[in-house]
């Protein structure tokens, strides 16, 4: 066989030579640059030996070959080997080059995509801590945004996960009539538990009599004893069976419309065996589906092996995985990350060993959310640190060609003057844009927002209850080491497409104030009251809706939470009590209390408590209040006990407060707070002081918000509703964080005003940061 060089100046006048020479089906051998040019080795797929004669092979005609091209002869076989056909030896050896050669331009690729982008290396490092593969991360992350900050690339990170990992779409769509479902995997796994959960979720479907339990480990000691046991207390039969021939006996008892659940022997993936347990399966004399069971405490290396190895093993292929023990792992990456590469749609994931309450049906965003998760102990052996990546990486950026060079500079000088509308020497620079788009990117509530408007542009703004469960898993994330959380409710007047309603929503905090993510959302028309869960006919009562509300966001908080609210019947506050909930309503000062035995005025009755100063450097920069922004007071708060009585009800203690804000030259009151708080709520005074104004900041916000939610669209109230307290969240925290600073700047340039962006533009700005991200992504 000849093989052939050809040189050209560039790729394509090689290769050029390559198809005058040797025709439009020539073997490219290799392809790499040299001093001066590219170098390609290629052959005619004609001139290669029969290997199935195993004689020597005829020699073709010779080809014409360019000037430039020199002949290499193929270096002949080792005398050993004289016995084999040469030909299939030659052909072996070209296709281990390819592919050697494939890998390494693969390689080069990677690489220099790597040192392009730090923010690429970064996430590659934060993925393979979570426990997922180089291999899947490298194929994803060859479409991950350039210029993404660090936040960005996480969420755009997350976002593909969630759009590849396949889960099962719906319950119904496994627990069809007639199915038969077998689950199968390595040894210790959690089979036999998942059955029995499995089957309890049937019997509570469909009742004992559509079940039928069988198993086929008789090897274990009394693993079908265990099944049994289950079997009885669900009331349905259970059958051991060892062959194929006992199989197919015990198909033929079972009903068309009964439900098939097998429990199997664990074969590990390097058991010879698992070809006979699979050919068992396939020859049931019915259908049978296949559940592979991955154990999320294994290593992915050991996922990949028991994958591939239940893949291939001849039997019907798998329809899909459950997930077992993630109660017991610290990262459930390798499990996500087998599932996407082998397609094996996530059917349930086990969280315990109870049965049969710890088997949960999980969407995309929320498996690949609890895979993020901040693992429990930040050591990780098995994962390169940002030391060891800096120390392999070289980050040197390859010159720009011309293009880039010439988009680099059309960037720098045009858009800036395009954005700003001027050509004077104050327009605004490449730098502050691009800095301005990174702030907003690594900041949680703007980077939401911004995902949910974007998705909202392109007609699939995301369903209420998945949008709040995703929000407030964010939120949850968000809380700092104290573990404080503050929950603000605010209700305010709606105009909806002309028709005037209620809006009750809530908003998450940290415990220094900063906000972190909306939570639920309610609106009511005159045709009925919205919720994320659904719609009912007759709108709840103020507390009522208020009080549903509170439950919600205090069912699965990691901590203590404080809701915060404004007013509240007694009714409300003595359930709340009751509950145990933390709680506290900023009332009027005109608002009746008891106070030793003696009715009275709130105002009056925090005259005679012990006021301290706070520190007005504790409150957040964020907060400020309507009015006071340039006054810079000094603050005062007091804390005391009361009671509130109602008859025919015993006296409810609570705590009683007041934060005043003194002009600090005069002395001269400029506004004063009151509130009521439950016995739980702790009493801190700069806390306390926090949520007061929190809330009236956060009513504020949305109703600056309130015009998105009345604009024009098709979108269901409550999808919107979510969408615009979001909105108004994110453009309050543009307008009063310092750490926001420089972004908002850019923003009022922007709107063509000076560089504070005022409260009442942040809407307008936040819109226009947006826009001038996604120009700047393309």
């Amino acid at each position: 066989m000849n093989i052939s060089r050809f040189f050209g100046a560039t790729n394509r006048e090689a290769m050029r030579q390559v198809r005058l020479a040797l025709g439009p089906d020539a073997l490219i051998i290799s392809n790499k640059r040299v001093n001066g040019g590219v170098e390609i080795l290629a052959t005619d797929q004609t001139s290669l030996p029969d290997a199935d004669a195993g004689a020597a092979p005829a020699q073709p005609s010779p080809a014409p070959q360019p000037a430039r091209s020199a002949p290499l002869r193929a270096p002949a076989p080792h005398a050993e080997a004289g016995r084999h056909p040469p030909g299939a030896d030659l052909m072996g050896a070209i296709d281990e080059l390819k592919g050697s050669l494939e890998t390494r331009i693969d390689e080069l690729l990677w690489g220099s995509q790597l040192r392009r982008s730090p923010q690429a290396v970064m996430l590659f490092q934060s993925l393979l801590r979570f426990g997922f593969s180089t291999a899947l991360l490298r194929a994803m992350l060859k479409h991950m945004p350039e210029q993404a900050g660090a936040r960005a690339a996480l969420q755009w990170a997350r976002n593909e996960l969630v759009r590849h990992l396949p889960v099962l779409e719906s319950e119904d769509a496994l627990w069809q009539p007639g199915l038969a479902l077998a689950l199968v995997g390595p040894t210790g796994v959690g089979k036999t538990t998942t059955v029995a959960k499995l089957a309890a979720r049937c019997v509570r479907r469909a009742g004992p009599g559509s079940l039928v339990l069988v198993t086929t480990d008789t090897y274990r000691i009394g693993a079908h004893e265990q099944l049994k046991i289950y079997g009885q207390m669900l009331r349905v039969p259970v059958h051991v069976v060892q062959d194929v021939h006992e199989m197919r006996r015990v198909m033929q008892t079972v009903r068309p419309d009964q439900t098939l659940l097998i429990d199997n022997v664990g074969i590990s993936q390097r058991d010879r065996y698992i070809h006979e347990q699979a050919a068992l399966l396939a020859g049931a004399g019915r259908q049978v589906e296949r559940l592979l069971v991955l154990n999320a405490v294994s290593h992915g290396d050991t996922l990949d092996e028991v994958a591939r190895s239940y893949a291939g093993d001849g039997g019907t292929p798998l329809r899909g995985c459950i997930v077992s023990k993630i109660d017991e792992a610290s990262r459930l990456g390798a499990a996500l990350d087998t599932a996407i590469r082998y397609k094996l749609p996530i059917h349930y994931v086990s969280n315990g060993q109870k049965v049969p309450e710890n088997l949960l049906f999980l969407s995309a965003a929320d498996l690949v959310d609890r895979a993020l998760t901040t693992a429990q102990s930040n050591r990780t052996l098995y994962a390169p640190s940002e030391a060891d990546l800096a120390a392999l990486l070289s980050m040197t950026q390859p010159a720009d060609s011309p293009d880039a060079a010439a988009e680099r500079r059309r960037q720098q000088i045009l858009l800036p003057q395009l954005l700003t509308g001027s050509a004077q020497g104050d327009a605004l620079g490449m730098d502050q844009l691009r800095s301005a788009v990174a702030l907003q990117d690594e900041d949680p509530v703007l980077s939401e927002a911004y995902d949910l408007w974007r998705s909202r542009a392109a007609g699939d703004l995301p369903p209420a209850a998945e949008a709040i469960e995703h929000l407030r898993r964010i939120a949850h994330g968000g809380l700092d080491e104290t573990g404080q959380a503050l929950v603000v409710h605010a209700r305010q007047s709606l105009d909806w497409q002309g028709r005037r309603g209620a809006w009750l929503g809530a908003a998450w905090f940290d415990g220094q104030g900063r906000p972190l993510a909306v939570g639920s959302q309610q609106a009511g028309l005159a045709d009925g009251w919205h919720t994320p869960q659904g719609a009912r006919l007759t709108a709840p009562s103020a507390a009522d809706a208020l009080l549903g509300q509170i439950e919600v966001e205090t069912g699965d908080a990691p901590a203590a939470v404080l809701h915060v609210f404004e007013g509240g019947s007694q009714t409300l506050l003595r359930a709340l009590s009751a509950g145990g909930r933390h709680w506290l309503t900023a009332c009027s000062p005109r608002a009746r209390i008891f106070l030793d035995d003696e009715p009275c005025v709130l105002s009056a009755a925090v005259q005679p408590l012990m006021f301290q100063s706070l520190d007005a450097q504790a409150f957040w920069p964020l907060l400020s209040v309507a009015g006071l922004e340039d006054a810079r007071p000094a603050w005062w708060a007091a804390a005391g006990r009361a009671e509130l009585r109602a008859r025919g009800e015993p006296a409810l203690p609570v705590r009683i407060f007041s934060l005043r804000a003194v002009d600090s030259r005069d002395g001269r009151l400029l506004r004063a707070w009151y509130a009521v708080a439950g016995m739980a709520a702790e009493p801190d005074l700069m806390r306390i002081s926090r949520a007061l104004i929190l809330r009236q900041e956060c009513h504020a916000a949305w109703r600056q918000a309130a015009p998105l939610l009345a604009a024009a669209g098709r979108e269901p109230l409550i999808d919107r509703a979510v969408f615009a307290a979001q909105m108004g969240l994110a453009a309050w925290r543009l307008a009063r964080d310092p750490a926001l600073v420089p972004a908002a700047r850019v923003a009022a340039r922007m709107l063509g005003a000076a560089d504070r962006l005022a409260s009442r533009q942040s809407h307008a700005g936040l819109l226009k940061l947006y826009a001038l991200k996604e120009l700047l992504a393309d």
